[in-house]
């Protein structure tokens, strides 16, 4: 008598079988991983972009040597010369946040800006502003992030 080597068809069937359960119970961890990771990524992209204009702004409006030196000072918009007398202004053009019309951060939902005297007080009053806060609010992908920090006059004495 011969003897065959192989599977039957039996085995075959359990083993597949196995790997489909298997296969339901891995599926939702390695999804759940792969979710968690786009969402971060969407995030770090978000924060990045968020960082790179606050920074840049920051350093431009600190460098500014006078409140004469505003020209606009609106909740959407800040225009401002440079110790240069170099205009210097911020607008949000759809999703990009533009420095003169250069694109400076894409995927800004909204950016508001806020004058304060300083006392703390909101100001309407260009010469009283000794503080001024920018809030940023970026989205990538569905995933939002809203940023805020305040600028110190340094360079203006009251």
């Amino acid at each position: 008598m011969k003897k065959h080597s192989g599977f039957t068809m039996i085995e075959l069937i359990i083993v597949i079988a196995i790997l489909a359960v298997l296969s339901v119970i891995t599926l939702p961890m390695l999804s759940s991983g792969f979710n968690a990771y786009f969402a971060e990524r969407n995030l770090s992209d978000a924060n990045w972009q968020g960082r790179l204009a606050i920074s840049r702004m920051l350093r431009d409006i600190r460098s500014m040597p006078s409140t004469e030196n505003i020209t606009t000072a609106t909740a959407t918009q800040f225009t401002f010369n440079d110790s240069t007398n170099t205009s210097v202004s911020y607008t949000l053009t759809g999703t990009t946040l533009e420095r003169n019309g250069f694109t400076l951060a894409n995927g800004i939902n909204s950016v508001t800006f806020g004058y304060y005297t300083s006392a703390g007080a909101v100001t309407a009053t260009i010469a009283n502003i000794r503080y001024i806060s920018i809030q940023l609010n970026t989205t990538e992908n569905n995933t939002n992030l809203t940023m805020e920090t305040v600028v110190d006059l340094r360079n203006i004495i009251p």
